[in-house]
């Protein structure tokens, strides 16, 4: 009977320990494997916080540049109207004596006195012509009459019988003297070269300026022909309602100011006083008054 009950016990005891034995191992190797993951799961959280502090250092730093960069090209845009005081010089004032024409006298300095092609009629091919035959600037150009010329092309045969050289002498004169104002004003008559009373044609010299990129040609409701106007603020005023120079030229300029201001600081050194007065000019297409106007401001400012 007693050897009955101990070996019973010794069985249960067998059975309880090869049960509760692996389980505790299986429990602490669990504890341990939990205890290396929890370590790098909180490592990982920690990182995360890091790079999300990293994250959001470098969006501070980037609005900071964003802010930077956009003061940079409003001050580009009202600096921009400046850069006409260095054309036509070598980093010295320009000079802003004017003719009556509107266009500053420094302007003309970029024609050289054997540029024949600023005598209206006068092409590439016959510059070169009259070059070979020794006219060779307005000076030489001036001194000859009609007839001479006249028989000089007649040397080509049918090549330049239709061309009419009536007006290039006094057109050379006009261009030797400098006398600007005297010869836009002659060439605005002419056709090709020939005389036409009653009609008023586009000036050879101002198109020869335009080819150069003295003077400029603006698109009609181009904003940005106002001085003081550049792409951005130009965005603006579009956005505002204000798409052409008429609409420009009608606008108060107290609107024009509150409409700067919404748009933020980098916009408070612009200047608005003269733009209505600008666009009215360009919308009534008179340039040389523009011109005139644009080279007394400073970034679209009164001096």
């Amino acid at each position: 009977m007693f050897n009955l009950i101990s070996f019973c016990d010794l069985s249960i005891w067998h059975i309880l320990l090869s049960w509760l034995v692996p389980f505790l191992l299986g429990l602490l190797l669990g504890w341990l494997i939990w205890g290396i993951y929890r370590k790098r799961y909180l490592y990982t959280l920690n990182e995360r916080d890091d790079f999300k502090h990293i994250a959001e250092d470098f969006e501070k730093q980037l609005d900071a540049c964003r802010k930077k960069s956009e003061e940079k090209d409003n001050r580009i845009d009202l600096l921009r109207g400046q850069v006409k005081e260095l054309e036509g010089s070598a980093g010295e004032k320009q000079n802003l004596m004017q003719d009556s024409s509107g266009i500053p006298a420094s302007y003309f300095n970029a024609l050289d006195s054997d540029n024949l092609q600023i005598i209206e009629g006068i092409g590439p091919k016959m510059s070169e012509y009259l070059h070979a035959n020794g006219i060779n600037n307005w000076e030489t150009l001036a001194g000859y009459d009609e007839k001479y010329i006249k028989k000089l092309l007649d040397k080509e045969g049918t090549r330049y019988r239709i061309i009419d050289p009536k007006s290039w002498p006094d057109q050379a004169k006009l261009a030797a003297d400098k006398d600007w104002d005297g010869l836009i004003k002659f060439q605005k008559t002419l056709v090709t070269g020939k005389q036409k009373p009653g009609e008023v044609t586009e000036s050879k010299v101002e198109k020869i300026l335009v080819r150069l990129g003295i003077l400029k040609r603006w698109k009609k409701d181009d904003l940005k022909a106002v001085e003081g106007i550049g792409p951005k603020i130009e965005k603006l005023l579009k956005e505002a309602g204000i798409e052409t120079w008429q609409k420009l030229s009608e606008s108060p300029q107290n609107m024009l100011k509150d409409i700067l201001d919404k748009a933020g600081k980098r916009y408070q050194l612009a200047d608005p006083g003269t733009w209505p007065q600008q666009a009215k000019l360009a919308a009534e297409g008179k340039w040389q008054d523009l011109m005139a106007l644009q080279d007394s401001l400073k970034g679209g400012k009164k001096a």
